[in-house]
């Protein structure tokens, strides 16, 4: 790996294959019934296939090959490719049979800890973390739990926070560019030119996640992209002195979602298994938000926790602006709705700003006329159609209204 132009091709590389592929990945999800079906959890009311991760994954490989065969001029390490892609397919695999099958969840952890232990007697171990204060810390023996539960909260908090059309693949964009920065600063090209590819492949399915042509990523697609970037942080902190909270940072999100909902279930004396709607993104959906401006207050979060980690990490303190700028804009969305809903029915500041963050259980819900998060959707969509109608009748332009958001 010689330069930044391999690193820029693999993105390039993987985008292209992945937009051509994904339509036909949407026409296999129809063929072996892998869809998603319309519920009370869900956020489209029609069947959507759930395979765009087997295509992100075929296009994050196949990308690999072509550059190391055609374009770079230093071979990949395929030994070390091999590990990934062996507990890669594992994982998409045991995703697959959920998609299609609806595995029990506590058969699924018990196939994913099968794939991280194996990942572990591999070598892919966090051996050492890098604290604020302390520094460089060994973690002996407490290594293998510690992995152990790295790996399970990416690829479960991935799974989790997977509820909104372009939301899980957001945060794998925004961690895969923060992956770019931090392996171009200390030198590490390898680690750069695999996130580059995985955000490629990954803004590629965007385009059609978010399209009418519509395609989910599928537990396949979260969990595997939970493991790799799992991986690809882990690879870079064992090499470089890298911080722990850095690497979490593009993470804030999904891993504060995934714990206050065992915290949650917990308390309600709930299985930590059982599914509910109750999960960071459906609290801000039933507080009012609709679903894309939920998807862009959790995107802002996740890019302004990223900036603000990596001024420090690579001394350009002006980072900080936009960052600021992020959260600016969040406050912007939240202040902006909470003008549009009904006083009467909504929450003082702070108890929002509980209820979002989980500290507060719900016990007085926001919206009591609605159960479930779909119900809100619903409605949202049929006040979007309203809000088109009377626009057009005025003179002004209609808004294009998607009504099959996840």
């Amino acid at each position: 790996m010689s330069s930044g132009i391999d690193i820029l091709l693999g993105g390039l590389f993987a985008f292209a294959i992945s937009w051509m592929i994904q339509p036909h990945f949407r026409s296999l999800g129809f063929l072996t019934g892998i869809i998603d079906r319309p519920g009370y959890r869900r956020s489209h009311n029609v069947p959507v296939p759930r395979t765009g991760g087997m295509a992100i994954f075929i296009s994050f490989f196949v990308t690999l090959l072509i550059i190391d065969r055609f374009v770079g001029v230093t071979p990949l390490p395929w030994s070390w490719l091999a590990v990934l892609g062996g507990a890669g397919l594992a994982i998409l695999a045991l995703g697959v049979g959920d998609d299609r099958f609806h595995i029990h969840a506590e058969k699924k952890l018990y196939g994913q800890l099968i794939v991280i232990v194996a990942l572990m007697l591999a070598g892919e171990r966090l051996d050492t973390v890098s604290l604020p204060v302390i520094g460089q810390l060994e973690l002996g023996g407490w290594a293998w739990p510690i992995t152990l539960l790295w790996y399970l909260g990416f690829i479960n908090s991935m799974n989790l926070i997977d509820g909104l059309d372009g939301l899980a693949s957001g945060i794998g964009v925004v961690a895969s560019l923060c992956i770019v920065a931090i392996a171009i600063a200390v030198s590490d090209y390898y680690s750069a030119f695999y996130a580059s590819t995985l955000c490629g492949s990954t803004l590629a399915f965007m385009y059609w996640n978010m399209g009418r042509r519509k395609i989910f990523l599928g537990d396949s697609g979260s969990m595997w992209m939970g493991l790799v970037l799992a991986i690809l942080l882990l690879h870079v902190s064992r090499q470089n002195s890298v911080g722990i909270f850095l690497l979490l940072a593009p993470m804030i999100a999904p891993i504060w979602d995934t714990g206050t909902t065992i915290i949650r279930r917990y308390r309600r004396r709930a299985s930590i298994f059982e599914a509910d709607d109750y999960h960071l993104h459906h609290r801000l959906i039933r507080l009012g938000f609709r679903s894309t401006t939920t998807v862009y207050f959790l995107l802002l979060l996740t890019i302004g926790s990223s900036l603000i980690a990596l001024s420090g990490f690579i001394g350009v303190p002006w980072l900080g602006l936009p960052a600021l700028g992020c959260w600016l804009a969040m406050f912007f969305l939240w202040t902006a709705k909470r003008k549009n809903v009904d006083s009467e029915k909504s929450m003082d500041f702070f108890s929002e700003l509980k209820f979002i963050m989980g500290f507060d259980d719900g016990a007085s819900e926001p919206r009591p006329t609605h159960t479930h998060v779909a119900e809100i959707i619903d409605l949202q969509v049929e006040r979007e159609k309203v809000e088109r109608v009377m626009a057009a009748a005025s003179g002004g332009q209609p808004v294009e209204v998607n009504t099959e958001d996840k």
